[in-house]
């Protein structure tokens, strides 16, 4: 099933900003594009699963936090419901997030709707007022406001892209798999009218790091996302995806390689380190903290002109 192997970003430009945002060929519009097109040598930063400290995940409340920061891009979680309502939700089941219980799956929206979201995380915290949003409430929010990362739980099947169409313009949207290519071309053959970043991992990659990047070069990805298992690894991978003019993602995530609690402590051991090496687009559960850290160093990265399709 394509839900099974596709995520998709939807782009929109941050408020907080906006001056600075715009460029002489064209303002806000021009900067998204260049944005999603590839390095524009600024560091891409990424809410993972929105700003949940500052309220609840996957909430509408905590997009606007990360717009009110200046945050580039949000990552959301959209799972549909048994009459085919897309909805915010990234465990299979509302028992961490609301005060319900159940499968989203098994659920109609007037069901989910009725349901109240639990502070940050969940997990037992406070409830709240809020609601689970559906994906068309997110897009609303976010138009023209700020960057989503949507790990999508569903099929992306035609009915999605209209949605996507609808919403915005395709060439601010940004699709991901972890797939071979000729299983993507397979099972998305749309592909190659779209922008499109592999995820890759680096125990499949330590073989032979350049021709399985290469393997994708048909479809010219504008971005790359690596998975880093170790980091004498990281740097490897920064010549072979910058020859490409494309973006080189890295989650900063607890438990992973380059660990967020470790980067509240030392940030330049942490997001410094990957900024160094050529990362440009990183994931973290500290959005506001690595906007700041940005801010003070004044880190850029790697910028260049992607080719003409």
């Amino acid at each position: 099933m394509m839900g099974a192997i596709f995520a998709l970003a939807i782009g929109f430009l941050p408020a907080s900003g906006i001056a600075r945002e715009l460029d002489a060929d064209g303002g806000r519009e021009a900067e998204l594009e260049r944005r999603l097109a590839g390095p524009d040598g600024a560091v891409m930063v990424v809410a993972h699963r929105t700003c949940w400290r500052e309220a609840s995940e996957n909430s509408l409340d905590a997009i606007e936090a990360c717009i009110a920061a200046g945050i580039d891009m949000v990552e959301i979680d959209v799972r549909a419901t048994r009459d085919g309502q897309l909805v915010l939700m990234h465990d299979a089941t509302v028992d961490r997030m609301t005060d319900g219980t159940g499968r989203v799956e098994d659920m109609d929206w007037a069901d989910l709707a009725k349901l109240r979201l639990r502070e940050g995380q969940g997990r037992g915290s406070a409830l709240t007022d809020r609601r689970i949003p559906r994906f068309e409430d997110a897009l609303r929010v976010a138009k023209g406001r700020i960057l989503i990362n949507v790990d999508a739980k569903i099929a992306v099947t035609e009915e999605v892209l209209g949605l996507i169409d609808r919403a915005g313009d395709r060439d601010q949207v940004l699709f991901k798999a972890e797939a071979p290519l000729e299983d993507i071309r397979r099972l998305a053959p749309w592909v190659s009218q779209v922008r499109f970043q592999p995820i890759l991992r680096e125990p499949t990659l330590a073989g032979d790091a350049a021709g399985i990047v290469a393997t994708y070069d048909p479809i010219h990805p504008v971005s790359y996302e690596i998975d880093v298992k170790g980091r004498a690894f990281t740097p490897t991978l920064t010549p072979i995806i910058q020859a490409r003019c494309a973006r080189y993602w890295v989650n900063s995530l607890a438990g992973r390689a380059y660990d967020d609690e470790d980067a509240q402590a030392d940030p330049d051991g942490v997001w410094g380190e990957l900024i160094a090496h050529g990362v440009d687009a990183i994931q973290t559960d500290y959005p506001i903290q690595l906007k700041s850290y940005l801010a003070h160093t004044g880190a850029t990265s790697f910028r260049c002109t992607p080719a003409a399709p």
